[in-house]
């Protein structure tokens, strides 16, 4: 049954674009413990054409949402076609990163149990991020799994650090940014990436409830790597807009403070410019990350 606080938050289509087709068209989803959205890319075109985003306005129990998540899918005349790739994206604060060189499959509870303590209603997963040569190592609550087993045939399972830091990788070291920092802004947790010469050296996950939160964090983190702000180029992607308190608390202090733009690797419908261009980073980018 569809919980009724499961709201869309908004929907971007091509008014062009009809349900209906076959193959040649991947779809990518993310999924939060309380946020949902989808985007189609149209592979022949290599545009993406649709995307749509939902979220629950109160608590969430995991359950009922899924279930809501499971009927909305179920229900969208666009997401019953068959698709050539799905793509889930898992988006967490929780994963560990073990360089190849150390990576043992069997052993990879045994990574995680060293780092984290979670529930056992979750599976292990690992997958490989090529970009930074090593493996990330995260849970995935087994109700989430069974229901993309329910829904799809077949797909491919993503964290999100991992989409996010192999597609921040890709565009440091092929001229698409220039930035010593990056500062990815979700809804209730921000991501915090330093690299050196196109190379990551930290990267860590932090929840937060008010913008000072983020700070005290950025801040900290700064103090730790014995760096200076005012020396730092520091990029937004995520869920932060031009005009928020962050944004103008953190000008002052470093370098420059820019927001990411969107991969040239693809084509977007006009309507997609009805949000800003960093918005739905990980989303967006899935796709370019094999």
């Amino acid at each position: 049954m569809h919980d009724s606080r499961v709201k869309k938050a908004f929907s971007l289509k091509d008014e062009s674009f009809k349900p209906g087709f076959r193959n040649k068209h991947f779809l990518s989803l993310e999924i939060s413990s309380a946020t949902f959205s989808f985007c189609i890319l149209d592979n022949e075109r290599f545009q993406y054409r649709l995307m749509e985003s939902f979220v629950c306005s109160g608590p969430a129990h995991p359950d009922a949402f899924l279930n809501s998540m499971k009927q909305i899918i179920k229900d969208n005349e666009y997401l019953v076609s068959d698709f050539e790739r799905v793509t889930a994206l898992y988006v967490s604060p929780q994963s560990v990163f073990i360089p190849s060189a150390y990576y043992m499959e069997e052993e990879k509870r045994n990574y995680f149990d060293f780092n984290c303590i979670i529930d056992n209603d979750h599976i292990i997963c690992s997958e490989k991020l090529y970009n930074l040569d090593a493996y990330a190592i995260y849970p995935l609550p087994a109700s989430i799994k069974y229901t993309l087993d329910d829904l799809f045939n077949d797909y491919r399972m993503r964290h999100f650090s991992t989409a996010l830091i192999e597609s921040v990788l890709y565009d440091i070291r092929h001229g698409g940014y220039h930035a010593d920092m990056f500062l990815h802004i979700q809804k209730q947790h921000f991501e915090i990436l330093i690299l050196e010469e196109g190379n990551l050296v930290f990267f860590n996950s932090f929840e937060y409830q008010t913008w000072d939160d983020i700070l005290y964090y950025l801040f900290y983190v700064i103090e730790q790597t014995d760096k200076a702000a005012e020396n730092i180029d520091l990029l937004m992607v995520g869920q932060a807009s031009m005009d928020s308190a962050l944004y103008n608390n953190l000008k002052p202090y470093f370098r420059s403070v820019d927001f990411g733009k969107r991969s040239d690797l693809f084509k977007y419908c006009d309507v997609f410019d009805e949000i800003p261009h960093h918005y739905f980073y990980n989303l967006l980018n899935v796709n370019a990350c094999g």
